[in-house]
């Protein structure tokens, strides 16, 4: 099986009513979503590609341009925008351009940096 990936991110804010989920959930509160879709295929076609990979780049960033600084739970779709749901909506997105993903990962990166102040002298 050979297959490509793209990646892009993108900065959006949620909260999410679930029962099962801690209160902290229930915030508005924001990420830094970090997604990679692939498309896989047994073989290469006859240009030697599963696709165009910069195609699959410009469609991934398109999808994730509707969700860039928005709140999550106003886009229509993503009323309960846990991490499966936004999965789906980007999938359904990409499947109307006529792209299957094999695979659709998320992630919310963690950036930890130590801040250091030193007073002057």
């Amino acid at each position: 099986m050979f297959e490509i990936s793209a990646t892009a991110s993108f900065e959006a804010s949620h909260y999410i009513e679930a029962e099962a989920g801690s209160a902290h959930y229930r915030r508005v509160h924001g990420h830094s979503f970090l997604v990679t879709a692939s498309v896989a295929s047994p073989a290469p076609d006859s240009d030697g590609w599963v696709m165009d990979l910069g195609a699959l780049e410009d469609l991934l960033e398109r999808v994730l341009s509707g969700l860039d600084h928005t709140v999550l739970n106003d886009v229509p779709g993503l009323e309960k925008p846990t991490f499966e749901h936004i999965l789906l909506w980007i999938e359904s997105r990409m499947k109307a351009e006529g792209v299957s993903p094999s695979r659709l990962e998320i992630e919310r990166p963690t950036l930890r940096q130590r801040a250091v102040y030193t007073p002057a002298r």
